[in-house]
Order: structure tokens, then C-alpha cells, then sequence
């Protein structure tokens, strides 16, 4: 898919920029749409005035023409917006912010940075008084516009796909648009698919795990929750949309679920306490709308300086506060492997659990066990949680394997070579 996803990255997916930020706008109050009509409004104006400023500058004859032009442009757009258009300005403050705290995590993050030192083993958790068990059915994201930049076909067009990426992001910033395609990076047309998938796949699910399907399709044996990072809420929103839209229940946004890493695309666009921004024009509206969503659990984004365990051991508390015997989580492949790295009982290692990440649209399920244990050497006894190594199973495509990669290979090219 190398060359190919490369062009359609290039070229840019319906759902990037207009169809999403028209389709997002749908689900907004008048006063919401009345606002953001007139920020619309105000937008050519602004333009216009940068490059009526930037004409004037060239009869002075400066030494650079062109870049003088250009600079003038935007410092009068700029001014323009601080002025005269505070949607247009807070935009831009958001965006910046985002920024800054973008390039501050990839300086100094240590989001995947933890010590083992002084935990005690998963295992004993087993033998623990008050120990404690909950179904879990972790589901990945669909293939996200990052994974198609960096992941996906041949690593020679990853310096013109990263370009193309740039260019977009440019482009949404001067239009001073809340989206994003390296931030909080949204699934692409394929992840798109992928979570559609999951939803037909569930419906007439004839694989391994027929219980935990069953469970996961019923509100009243389990409940949904989702990271606060829009992939995994658009993949949650389509690959469970029977059961959303038939229960009519909320999904639960959780920071606690957020991606573990340093990278600019595990920082989420939504804000603290507010449901899940931009998830465009390939979710349906009764599901983008506010409303479908409960944000209690969603503190907005993630530490800069903070580490990724705290949030592995904040969503395991938050999965045992529940009533319901099963929890259904929407998340990241770093996050889930982080997950049985450090809940896994030491030498274990199901499914390759520890050295492989869940595919994208896949989905796996185990038994998580809550229990006091005492703590190691001198450490107090502690909470610990434990991953029933026995428990683990591929409920739909599963972990992303060397050999699953091969075999999918092979089969493409046979039918390629049939066809």
C-alpha cells in the first residue's frame, strides 16, 4: 500500500478538513453555529487585509520583496484576528498552546518512563484476601492519518508524506481551524473502514470469544468508555454504533486512557470536561452530538511531565468503581502493551502480549484482578493489579504479529497474482 497511501495521503481524505468542520458544526447550538457563521465571515476580511498590506509594502522597494510581502500579510491578519475576532483568537491561543505543548513533551516528556522498582509482582495478587475481578475488552483504534504517515508502505515516502502532513497543518492553522492532522491525529478513510468493520463483525460474531461479544453488546453487563484522543472515540462511536444507537447510552471519555508516548499525536484537541471535538463527517451525528457523551473522567490532557503509569493504574481504579461485571475500552497500542507489561506476572506472556501491539480495529479481551499485596522490601502493602495470563484472547484480528503480517502478504499477493 506504499505508493498508494502515499498519494492518498497527499491529496488529503473527504474527512479531513471541510466535510469534518461542516458536519461537526451540524451538531452545534444556533448560538454555537451564529458564532462560528460570523468567525467564517470574518476570515476573508482578515485575508484580505494581509494582502492588501502586503501589495503596499513592495512599491518601497524592500531588500526581499517576496518575504517582506508575506510577513507584513501576516502580522496584519494576525492583528486582525487579536483585534477584531475573538472566536478567530481564541482559536488561536488553543492552537498555539497546543503547540507549545507539543514540542515541550517531545523535549522533556518521559510519558513512557517508569521504574519496576518497588511494585510488587502481579502474581501475588492472586493470592490476595480481597481480591477482586473484572471482564475487560480493550479495542484499538483504526488506522489513525499518523499511522498512515509513519507506518503504513515503504519508509521512502515517509519524508513526502510528513510533508504533505505539514502542509495540511499550515493550512488549518491560517484558516484557523480547530482540526488537525498531526495533532491528535484522527483515523484516516481506511481506519474509517476498519471501524465499520467491527461493528458488522460484532453482529454476526462467529470467532473465539462469542461471551465477551455477547457482553460487550449489552449495556447491562458492561459499559464504554473511550480515550479522549478522537481516534479511539471515532472507532468506539462506529465499531459499537448497534449498541449506541439502540441503548442510547452514554460513552465515557477518559483521560486516564490516553496514549502512552512523547509524540505530538497522543495530545488531544478536546478540552477538560467537554465531549470529544472534531470527529467528522464518518460519525454519525446522533453520536458527535455533546450529549452522547459523559465527561466527567476527562481532565483534559495528560501531564507534561507525567508518566504513563500513572494513567495504566488511574483507568484499572476506574474500571473497579463500576457496577458492571465487564468494562469495553477504546484505546491505543501503546497504551494496552504498556497495560501487560506492567500487569502481566513477571515471565509471562500470552498471545506475545508484552512484545507485540493489538492491530489496528482489533480487539482483545482478558480478566483483570484487583487485590492488596504486601509491597516489595521495605514498601508498605499497596494495591496491585493483576492480568489472568490464562484469561487473554484475540476476540477480532488481535495482536499484530510478524507471522500475521507475513500470511496477510502472501494472501494479497496471491490475489493480486489471481486477479
Amino acid at each position: 500500500r506504499g505508493g498508494a497511501a502515499a498519494l492518498r495521503f497527499a491529496a488529503g481524505h473527504p474527512h479531513s478538513r471541510v466535510s469534518r468542520s461542516a458536519s461537526h458544526g451540524a451538531a452545534r447550538s444556533p448560538r454555537s453555529r451564529s458564532a462560528a457563521v460570523t468567525a467564517m465571515a470574518s476570515k476573508p476580511a482578515h485575508h484580505l487585509s494581509g494582502l492588501l498590506s502586503g501589495l503596499a509594502v513592495l512599491p518601497l522597494n524592500p531588500p526581499r520583496p517576496a518575504a517582506a510581502a508575506v510577513c507584513v500579510g501576516l502580522v496584519v491578519v494576525l492583528a486582525c484576528t487579536v483585534l477584531f475576532d475573538p472566536a478567530g483568537r481564541d482559536c488561536l491561543l488553543r492552537k498555539l498552546a497546543l503547540y507549545a505543548r507539543g514540542a515541550a513533551m517531545m523535549v522533556v516528556g518521559r510519558d513512557k518512563k517508569w521504574k519496576k522498582k518497588g511494585r510488587p509482582d502481579p502474581a501475588l495478587v492472586a493470592f490476595a484476601k480481597d481480591v477482586k475481578r473484572k471482564r475487560v475488552v480493550f479495542i484499538r483504534h483504526g488506522e489513525s492519518e499518523w499511522n498512515l504517515i509513519f507506518n503504513v508502505g515503504s519508509k521512502i515516502f515517509v519524508p513526502f508524506k510528513a510533508v504533505a502532513a505539514l502542509v495540511r497543518e499550515t493550512l488549518l492553522f491560517l484558516r484557523l481551524d480547530d482540526d488537525s492532522v498531526l495533532y491528535d491525529s484522527p483515523l484516516n478513510d481506511e481506519g474509517l473502514r476498519q471501524a465499520r468493520d467491527l461493528d458488522a463483525v460484532f453482529a454476526s460474531y462467529a470467532g473465539a470469544a462469542p461471551e465477551d461479544v455477547a457482553a460487550a453488546l449489552d449495556p447491562a453487563r458492561s459499559v464504554v468508555c473511550s480515550s479522549n484522543l478522537r481516534r479511539a472515540a471515532q472507532t468506539v462511536a462506529l465499531g459499537l454504533r448497534s449498541r449506541l444507537d439502540r441503548s442510547r447510552e452514554k460513552v465515557h471519555l477518559l483521560s486516564a486512557l490516553q496514549e502512552i508516548s512523547t509524540n505530538v499525536d497522543t495530545l488531544s484537541i478536546t478540552p477538560a470536561r467537554d465531549a470529544p471535538r472534531e470527529l467528522g463527517g464518518g460519525v454519525p451525528a446522533s453520536l458527535r452530538d455533546a450529549d452522547r457523551w459523559d465527561v466527567s473522567a476527562n481532565s483534559g490532557n495528560k501531564r507534561i511531565r507525567g508518566r504513563g503509569l500513572e494513567r495504566l493504574q488511574a483507568f484499572s481504579e476506574w474500571t473497579f468503581k463500576r457496577d458492571e461485571p465487564c468494562v469495553v475500552a477504546g484505546g491505543h497500542s501503546l497504551f494496552f502493551r504498556g497495560f501487560f507489561r506492567e500487569f502481566l506476572p513477571a515471565g509471562a506472556n500470552p498471545l506475545t502480549a508484552r512484545d507485540n501491539k493489538v492491530a489496528n480495529g482489533g480487539v482483545v479481551a482478558f480478566t483483570l484482578e484487583r487485590g492488596t499485596v504486601e509491597g516489595a522490601g521495605d514498601e508498605p502493602a499497596q494495591i496491585q493489579y493483576r492480568v489472568v495470563p490464562e484469561s487473554l484472547v484475540e476476540v477480532h484480528l488481535g495482536f499484530d504479529t510478524k507471522a500475521k503480517r507475513a500470511a496477510a502478504k502472501a494472501a494479497a499477493k496471491a490475489a493480486k497474482k489471481a486477479a
